[in-house]
């Protein structure tokens, strides 16, 4: 049986994966996960989007010590040292800073 066009294995692999973001990231609501669910299915191999999700979502959350960690990853990603970005323009080219 399909929920929403999405075939049963993979909308339970998407359920027990949300549960394991919501538990690990200690999220309380759901939908802090889901954009990241989202990008997780949508190509597992975009490492910056994934990235960018994270950091929305432990932006949201003011969990700080996992912003700096993607932000560095995203450093690296980038391919810069860790001193050639300013942090405060990555975060503010993702729109997550007022």
């Amino acid at each position: 049986m399909e929920v929403w066009g999405v075939p049963p294995f993979t909308y339970q692999t998407s359920l027990r994966v949300l549960n394991q973001l919501v538990k690990y990231l200690k999220i309380f609501e759901h939908y802090h996960a889901s954009p990241l669910l989202e990008a997780i299915e949508k190509n597992q191999e975009d490492l910056e989007e994934l990235v960018d999700q994270f950091l929305w979502i432990n932006t949201s959350l003011g969990n700080w010590s996992y912003v700096l960690r993607a932000l560095e990853l995203k450093v690296k990603l980038a391919g810069k040292e860790k001193g050639e970005l300013n942090y405060e323009e990555i975060l503010n080219s993702l729109e997550l800073v007022a």
